[in-house]
């Protein structure tokens, strides 16, 4: 048995392989920094809430007020936006929205609870087919 290269390799399912674009990120910027600094302290402005609904999670679109939906839970990842190793561009794809299945396709095995703790807003209590679908392609705000 040879093994090729896994860059080349078909996926061995029906469902299309999708490939991380990583970017260069800055000096203190790196995962061991952001788990430094969200376990330090609370990284968003707003108190936790009872609950959030669509209309409130839609508002905060913007990279200075990028709040996501992931897995029921709401999260403000404004401070985390220069952390994220797909850069700023992918996680704002998902900007006041669901990012669920977005999360899904790339970091389904990344602990999201752990990550963003200290960025939590709270339970979503609203209506996800009224939130706009994450973007198809990266755009900047």
């Amino acid at each position: 048995m040879q093994l090729g290269d896994p860059e080349n390799q078909k996926p061995s399912s029906s469902r299309t392989a999708t490939k991380r674009q990583k970017v260069e990120l800055k000096p203190g910027k790196g995962l061991l920094d952001w788990i430094r600094l969200s376990n330090a302290c609370r990284l968003t402005p707003h108190n936790v809430r009872s609950s959030v609904d669509q209309d409130e999670l839609s508002k905060h679109n913007s990279e200075d007020d990028c709040w996501i939906l992931l897995f029921d839970m709401v999260y403000d990842v404004t401070q985390y936006l220069e952390f994220h190793p797909g850069g700023v561009p992918e996680l704002m794809r998902a900007a006041g929205t669901d990012a669920t299945e977005l999360f899904n396709e790339i970091h389904r095995w990344v602990n999201h609870k752990s990550m963003l703790k200290s960025c939590l807003i709270g339970p979503f209590h609203g209506k996800k087919d009224k939130l706009k679908p994450a973007m198809e392609s990266p755009t900047m705000s």
